[in-house]
């Protein structure tokens, strides 16, 4: 959304070894749930309009949380073109 679809984000897989553990690492970060999330300004070309409303931070993580993990989390943020 930061980059209005320039970079694309890639979804996190993981292939199991039978034969050798894995560690795996939990953390927290993020903004605050407040936080307005949406192009940057930086990023815009001219008049560009943005292909995602504004959300905050709250609304992706229960969106996220709301979701399985094959689904695009996103959906619900884009914006439809007007045909």
């Amino acid at each position: 959304v930061m980059t209005n679809g320039r970079f694309k984000s890639v979804k996190h897989r993981v292939v199991a070894n039978g034969t050798k553990s894995r560690v795996s690492m939990v953390y927290f970060g993020g903004p605050p749930l407040s936080e307005k999330i949406a192009p940057l300004p930086s990023l815009m070309q001219g008049e560009e309009d943005s292909l995602y409303k504004e959300f905050t931070w709250f609304e992706y993580k229960k969106s996220a949380f709301n979701s399985r993990l094959s689904d695009n989390r996103l959906g619900l943020f884009e914006k439809t073109i007007a045909s």
